[in-house]
């Protein structure tokens, strides 16, 4: 088990950024013409990420990191871009079951904007604010929230 199970989230982190390349390249793939079979492919495999592995890694960071920091800390904005993120990731699915191009490259680059800058702030503001405050014991917590 590692002594700081904000390293758990942000290589979790980097498993996202991997899927959102992966959708931002489906969704601009959508915006052009011709058989667009491989792009919708490639969203779906992406949407899956997003509503398992990712969907479970942010309710993992609310029950166990937002939890344990507390409401003195500035934890509400991350938690109201995950239910954001959590609509997007409908109208997302939406649009791919009813093969909407023009929808699911909307959907899916906004996904890709809102979760880059999510986790962007995540791994530079709130993980090493929540170290500082949380210390080795306060981690420790977490990671037993986490079942680590």
């Amino acid at each position: 088990m590692s002594s700081d199970p904000l390293d758990r989230f942000e290589r979790e982190h980097e498993e996202a950024l991997a899927a959102l390349a992966a959708l931002e390249r489906a969704a601009e793939g959508m915006r052009g013409s011709g058989d667009l079979t491989a792009h919708f492919t490639t969203a779906r495999e992406a949407h899956a990420l997003l509503v398992g592995p990712v969907k479970t890694h942010n309710e993992n960071e609310e029950l166990a990191l937002f939890a344990e920091l507390g409401d003195e800390a500035p934890t509400a904005p991350f938690a109201e871009e995950h239910l954001a993120l959590w609509r997007l990731e409908e109208e997302l699915e939406q649009a791919l079951r009813a093969e909407d191009s023009a929808r699911a490259s909307a959907a899916g680059l906004e996904i890709v904007d809102l979760l880059r800058a999510h986790i962007a702030r995540e791994n530079e503001v709130l993980f090493p604010m929540a170290r500082e405050r949380l210390g080795v014991e306060g981690l420790a917590r977490v990671a037993r929230r986490l079942g680590e």
